[in-house]
Order: C-alpha cells, then sequence, then structure tokens
C-alpha cells in the first residue's frame, strides 16, 4: 500500500414511500363538467323564451337547456305520450318551461 487508503462514502438511499403505500400521488379529481342546466339559474327574472303553437319535444328541450327525455319524462308524468319528435302543443310546452323557471311569451 502507499499510504494513502481511499474510502468511499457511504451510499445515500433516496427518501421513498414504502411499498405498501401506494405509489406516487395522485392528481386531484378533475372538477364536474358544467352542463347548460347548470349554467341557468331557474326562476331568474327575464328568463323568456318564445315557443310557437306547436313545438318538437326535442326543439323545447333544447330551449330550455335540457335532454329530450327529461322533458319526455315530465309529459309522461303528465299523462302525455310523445316522443322526442313529435309536436306538443303551447299550453303543455308552457307548462314545462314554467316548471324549469321560465318565462314563456306565444312566438307569432
Amino acid at each position: 500500500m502507499s499510504g494513502y487508503e481511499f474510502t468511499p462514502h457511504p451510499e445515500r438511499v433516496p427518501e421513498t414511500n414504502p411499498a405498501a403505500s401506494g405509489g406516487p400521488p395522485q392528481p386531484p379529481p378533475p372538477p364536474p363538467k358544467l352542463t347548460a342546466r347548470d349554467l341557468l339559474d331557474p326562476g331568474e327574472p327575464g328568463q323568456t323564451i318564445f315557443v310557437p303553437d306547436y313545438i318538437e319535444v326535442r326543439d323545447l328541450a333544447e330551449l330550455l337547456g335540457s335532454k329530450p327525455f327529461k322533458v319526455v319524462a315530465e309529459l309522461l308524468a303528465m299523462r302525455i305520450f310523445k316522443n322526442a319528435d313529435e309536436l306538443i302543443d303551447f299550453r303543455t310546452a308552457a307548462n314545462i318551461a314554467n316548471k324549469h323557471g321560465f318565462i314563456v311569451e306565444r312566438l307569432l
């Protein structure tokens, strides 16, 4: 030996979580998606929709910011059997729109 002895530094082990910890932290969950219905505030004054004498269920749902099947379900609750492609009269459309907080006026 040459009088010079080299002792390596002890190896540092990186600090990690134990294997049972489940791995890296999970990202936070995404915020819930907003639908058109969430953006509308029912009952807010000034939310007026204009409806003709007869309107398709699908078109009414679009005006209300709702899905057609939800409007069909409301019609069924009123004992009116219609599908999304059929026409409903102004009075029925106004009843449904009022439940959603809209002011309804007849389109001339």
